[in-house]
């Protein structure tokens, strides 16, 4: 029997993770390679093609890539990406798709990382999962049943955006408080060199461990913020699990615990599930794309 291939390719702006997984006869994925590239700075199509053919040679039955930025998966199209400005607008999974003549699927970073945190990550066992990453930005995703409820639009999730200081500080998105205005990565950053600290939000953290004051009362402003659109999210959505992942909620995991201790204390009529961190850490954005491959092989198998 010939040997089949799936490939997953995170992108980012600087690299690509990659898993390659080879299909059992029962259809099963077992992952054969995992690594790291740079991600190309021209010709994406060709460049995306060449990186396909070194890693899976010619039994390759199929490609998902994650791209950060906004992607109409139907037609496999980048219709905007802030990290990769040069694939604006490219129907890269048809082009690349006739290219290496294999099926070709297009999806937004998050959403692929999401998938794999519920379905094979923290969320596992659980049937309703909203995943919250904390980075520079705060991207959330409700994942159902293994898969992405988008909403009406394709925007469901945007925790980030829930205001939490009415008149706070003024969002890139046009509104005051919002989550990432406090808890953002460049807001604690300012908000630590504003005290006098120095470094990155990590060394803020680190300081707040070490019980330094000025880190204090900025780490705790955080994670009340976390704690508070955390009850907002449990009253409109009621999810099953919440995992939360990204840099800042690495370990120690101070923020979740002090935005769990937050919920806890406040919460009414509420029901808390369990809200735990994150587990597939920076590969979860490859293991997302090799199991949609996966799922999109057993669809074609049982059309």
């Amino acid at each position: 029997m010939t040997t089949r291939y799936l490939l997953g390719l995170d992108v980012g702006g600087s690299s690509i993770k990659y898993q390659l997984a080879m299909i059992t006869d029962d259809d099963r994925p077992v992952v054969v390679k995992q690594d790291t590239l740079a991600t190309p700075a021209s010709d994406p199509v060709a460049a995306f093609a060449d990186i396909a053919r070194d890693i899976a040679g010619d039994d390759l039955a199929g490609v998902v890539i994650a791209i950060p930025g906004l992607v109409d998966s139907d037609t496999g199209t980048v219709l905007r990406s802030v990290n990769l400005p040069h694939l604006d607008g490219v129907h890269l999974g048809a082009r690349l798709g006739d290219i290496l003549e294999v099926p070709v699927d297009i999806v937004n970073d998050g959403r692929a990382a999401a998938i794999a945190e519920a379905r094979w990550g923290a969320g596992d066992g659980h049937s309703d999962v909203f995943t919250l990453a904390l980075g520079t930005g705060i991207a959330g995703c409700h994942v159902v049943n293994g898969s992405v409820a988008a909403g009406a639009h394709g925007i469901a999730g945007e925790l980030g955006h829930i205001v939490v200081e009415p008149d706070g500080e003024l969002c890139a998105c046009g509104q005051r408080g919002c989550l990432e205005t406090v808890i953002g990565a460049p807001a604690l950053r300012r908000g630590w060199h504003a005290a006098g600290g120095e470094g990155s939000p990590r060394d803020l953290l680190i300081a707040y461990e070490n019980g330094d004051a000025r880190a204090l009362p900025i780490v705790d402003r955080a994670g009340r913020s976390l704690g508070d659109a955390l009850l907002t999210l449990l009253a409109l959505v009621d999810p099953g699990c919440v995992v939360i992942g990204g840099g800042l909620a690495s370990a120690p995991h101070r923020l979740v615990q002090l935005a769990v201790a937050h919920v806890d204390k406040k919460k009414t009529f509420h029901t808390v599930p369990p809200i735990v961190a994150a587990e597939l850490g920076r590969w979860a954005g490859a293991v997302g794309c090799v199991g949609i491959a996966v799922d999109r092989m057993a669809r074609t198998v049982t059309a």
